[in-house]
């Protein structure tokens, strides 16, 4: 599997998020994860299935996203995604 090399892997942002080294998530980019879980809380998808999302994503060794945990980045990306759309659509939470 190819590595990622977007640019989230330098962003310290990632440095909140707790460390994990172990099952199918390790070793995979937690901002790729992240990503992947804004996506679906954007849009507000409710069946999720973290595992099979990171399964998807490139792995990642590289500095802020070295073994972070990829479930609480897609989480919190989930969450903030679908905090992004109830602020653009302050109609939908009435």
């Amino acid at each position: 599997m190819a590595t990622c090399q977007k640019p989230h892997r330098n962003n310290p942002y990632f440095s909140q998020f707790p460390k994990d080294q172990g099952d199918f998530s390790r070793h995979k980019c937690a901002g790729c994860a992240y990503e992947l879980g804004y996506q679906a809380g954007y849009v507000k998808q409710t069946v999720l299935d973290m595992k099979e999302a990171i399964d998807s994503i490139q792995e990642s060794q590289a500095s802020e996203v070295r073994h972070i945990s990829p479930l609480a980045a897609y989480a919190q990306g989930y969450v903030n995604g679908l905090m992004h759309y109830y602020h653009e659509h302050p109609e939908k939470s009435n």
